[in-house]
């Protein structure tokens, strides 16, 4: 995701509506992308976190921020809005004395895209990039890119385009149809089995003291109640032993045995209780594990200029051990590179950075929200190599990904009461980016799809499918003809 750079005219003019990575427009004439990337260099500049030293006027740019948000999403809905006037500060290094310029812009606009042009303009920014999107409406019907096609590849066979010919294109409008039954079948079955879900959890909280019981697998309802009904077997069968070990403690049934880096105890649906109940015994010994982690990652932060570590959602659960292996790892590879590491960052300071510690197989790579992905077989010096040459990129992802964010929760919400949706929700993979063009998409094209549905639980990925409990998933790229 490359930032667009805008030379300011006059630092002085201030900005106006750059939170919003405003995305979202009312004749579709600028994609959330494209007035993302217009309206970057604003919210660069008037981002509540570059007023640390600032508390009023860092108040001031939230609140504006927070109107001109609802001003835009407002224009989405193609509501009546009457005209607004925020105010702004940016920083200014001109005005050595008083360090900060005032700026004032007046939105009367029911263009999203004229609003853009309105900000930029306010703040004397070039219109080059707003000039070279094309005015005329962009049908509902666009195709979306999705990259390479198979048939495309294997054309050059003997009878290849002729099979693929053969394949079906999926659209979403006549998907939704045959499946928007089985899902509603599916949920209802679903609704079933988590009466029962919920009186033996209930039952276990009371019987072993157990905080909470979760379910990390692709396997559906009716296994999780399985798992529940054996676990309270073994639990009256063997109380003292159970509650020994699980009073106070979440339990996740998974694919794995041990303790999740969150402390969680995680029971393999695979085996037998009789399993589960050997396993327990070793519970209490990961109690050191998962307290070293807070320290660990604090050591490893210091040795990196005191860079931020996150601990990233993923698809599959991060047992302790292993990630306790893995910071061991690159402790060691950091510790071995504190000579290149001072000479590198001679400030000292990188705590507006992040990074993830991924495990050997993973790539060295910045990721679209501004992360670092380090795979601890890397060599410190290709580590610190990385991190100097992309640092400023690394703080412009970090920034632009929570204006995104704020984006995208609220086309998430507006997506889900037009739709008339029980649940919106998306996979790890897919990019805010990508999540509100699916949901733009989704509200253009409501008259069609909305009877089907209504009263669903959606997941945007990148596939077509309905789990066992109901979850109808759908690729965020979807065509409709």
């Amino acid at each position: 995701m490359n930032v667009l750079r805008c030379p300011f005219k006059s630092r002085q003019a201030s900005l106006s509506c750059s939170c919003l990575n405003l995305t979202l427009r009312i004749h579709r004439c600028l994609s959330v992308s494209e007035a993302a990337t217009a309206l970057r260099p604003f919210y660069f500049t008037v981002h509540p976190d570059l007023f640390g030293q600032h508390p009023k006027e860092r108040s001031i740019n939230e609140d504006s921020l927070k109107k001109l948000h609802q001003y835009i999403f407002a224009l989405r809905k193609q509501e009546n809005v009457p005209p607004t006037n925020l105010t702004f500060f940016a920083k200014n290094d001109a005005d050595k004395e008083q360090g900060l310029s005032h700026i004032k812009v007046h939105l009367a606009s029911p263009s999203i895209r004229d609003t853009v042009t309105t900000v930029l303009t306010s703040c004397q920014l070039p219109l080059d990039y707003i000039n070279t999107i094309s005015e005329v409406p962009l049908s509902s019907k666009t195709k979306v890119h999705h990259g390479p096609d198979f048939r495309d590849i294997f054309a050059g066979r003997k009878g290849g385009e002729a099979f693929y010919r053969k394949v079906e294109k999926l659209n979403l409008l006549s998907w939704i149809k045959t499946n928007s039954k089985i899902s509603r079948k599916k949920s209802q079955e679903s609704r079933d089995y988590s009466k029962d879900v919920k009186e033996i959890t209930g039952r276990l909280k009371k019987m072993v003291g157990v905080r909470a019981i979760g379910w990390h697998t692709n396997w559906g309802p009716r296994r999780f109640t399985a798992c529940l009904t054996s676990l309270e077997k073994v639990s009256e069968n063997h109380p003292i032993v159970v509650k020994k070990f699980l009073f106070g403690r979440n339990v996740v049934f998974t694919d794995r045995n041990g303790v999740s880096l969150s402390g969680e105890v995680c029971l393999n649906h695979t085996d037998v209780p009789q399993v589960w109940l050997m396993r327990l015994s070793s519970v209490p010994a990961y109690d050191a594990v998962i307290e070293r982690l807070p320290y660990m990652e604090q050591e490893l932060s210091r040795l990196l200029c005191h860079i931020k570590i996150r601990r990233r959602e993923r698809h599959h659960i991060v047992m302790a051990e292993e990630y306790e292996v893995l910071l061991n790892k690159i402790l060691n590879t950091m510790r071995r590179n504190q000579d290149l590491v001072r000479r590198m960052f001679r400030s000292g300071d990188l705590s507006r950075l992040e990074m993830v510690v991924e495990g050997s197989s993973a790539p060295l790579t910045l990721t679209n929200l501004g992360q670092y992905l380090i795979p601890v077989s890397m060599p410190g010096s290709m580590i610190v190599d990385f991190i100097a040459k992309t640092q400023q990129q690394a703080e412009e992802r970090l920034k632009d990904a929570i204006s995104l964010k704020m984006i995208e929760d609220e086309v998430i919400q507006q997506c889900q009461d037009k739709l008339g949706l029980i649940h919106l929700e998306k996979d790890l993979n897919i990019s805010p980016a990508q999540m509100t063009q699916c949901c733009e998409r989704l509200m253009d094209n409501a008259d069609e799809i909305t009877t089907y549905m209504e009263g669903v639980r959606v997941r945007v990925t990148q596939y077509y499918s309905v789990t066992d409990d109901g979850l109808v998933c759908i690729p965020w790229n979807w065509e409709n003809d």
